[in-house]
């Protein structure tokens, strides 16, 4: 399924200025002195002044400000990185510093982080909140957080799992730990950067669909690289997808379904939608979906309408990306 046009997704655009020099600073790690230096200097970043005369960055100007940050950080002079810019491609450059939010490709884990991963398996077990959050606060401090969430979180969670369906654990604990896992995601997309003001992307389990883990990573993943979320968990009813598009106007609904029981009930989700192309003031967006029950069910994507993200969360993330990318990218 495709968007009937651009509208539907408000491009990444030079919008108001919001953002202070020290969020600026936060964000783009460069200092408060740099960008004062180079906005003297050579005329970039150019920001407006509110009433009281201190300066306010607009969103492009923030991604401006990573390009460049990249381009150093690669071994560009900044006066030769501030040039190149005026040269790139508005597109290009911000499609090469959002694949900068990307997590880093799934490698052997992190001496130091498998061990505190470890250590915040052992803490669930022993229901101790407290601690599990100092672990989890201490990764953050050394590793970027989409690592934390894919080498700690992510395996931590698992391990719960493996853990209660082999009997090594009981129910109780495994419902501590996984509820303590559960709300650190949704606290990480709370305070995660602020998001980019396109439309967003709805993340949903499939009607009947209770198992929200994969989902609550992707979402974390996603807020981390700066995408607006509406994150609705366990069991959609799809009679209600038409109020949610209509509300929301997300760019893309994404699905969750880890049984045969809930794919299969996933699959009736167009019923619920061809009302609305009659309407052009509301625009269909994608319908992607991925989950166990595809992977280990293969024939269920020929049943289920709309478009497999991929066999595993890493791949499903990634595809949602690019997605965005391609329906956000700034042309000339």
């Amino acid at each position: 399924m495709s968007r009937p046009d651009s509208e539907a997704t408000p491009p990444l655009q030079e919008m108001d200025p919001l953002f202070s020099i020290g969020s600026v600073a936060r964000i783009t790690e460069l200092s408060e002195a740099t960008l004062r230096v180079w906005e003297r200097r050579y005329g970039f970043p150019r920001p407006a002044r509110s009433a009281g005369r201190h300066r306010l960055y607009s969103q492009q100007a923030v991604i401006q400000l990573q390009w460049v940050k990249l381009r150093i950080d690669e071994g560009m002079q900044a006066h030769r990185a501030i040039d190149a810019l005026q040269q790139t491609p508005r597109a290009t450059a911000v499609a090469t510093t959002l694949q900068m939010a990307l997590p880093p490709p799934t490698k052997a884990q992190d001496v130091g982080l498998a061990a505190l991963q470890q250590q915040l398996y052992a803490t669930l077990l022993a229901y101790d909140g407290a601690g599990a959050a100092r672990l989890i606060e201490e990764a953050a401090s050394r590793y970027p957080m989409a690592t934390v969430i894919l080498e700690m979180i992510r395996p931590t969670l698992s391990s719960i799992g493996d853990a209660w369906h082999a009997g090594q654990t009981d129910v109780t604990t495994e419902h501590f730990a996984t509820n303590f896992l559960r709300h650190a995601l949704v606290d990480i997309m709370r305070t995660s950067p602020s998001a980019y003001q396109v439309s967003p992307v709805v993340l949903a389990c499939a009607p009947g669909e209770l198992h929200e883990g994969s989902l609550l990573i992707l979402g974390a993943l996603l807020r981390q690289s700066r995408w607006p979320v509406v994150y609705l968990g366990q069991t959609l009813p799809l009679s209600d997808v038409p109020m949610l598009v209509q509300m929301v106007e997300p760019a893309l609904i994404v699905f969750v379904a880890m049984s045969d029981e809930t794919a299969l009930a996933l699959a009736d989700w167009p019923h619920w939608l061809p009302h609305q192309a009659a309407n052009r003031s509301v625009h269909l967006p994608l319908i992607g979906y991925g989950g166990r029950a595809f992977t280990e069910t293969p024939s269920l994507v020929g049943r289920t309408p709309g478009t497999l993200l991929g066999w595993t969360l890493d791949e499903g993330f990634a595809r949602i990306h690019r997605l965005l990318l391609s329906l956000n990218a700034i042309g000339e």
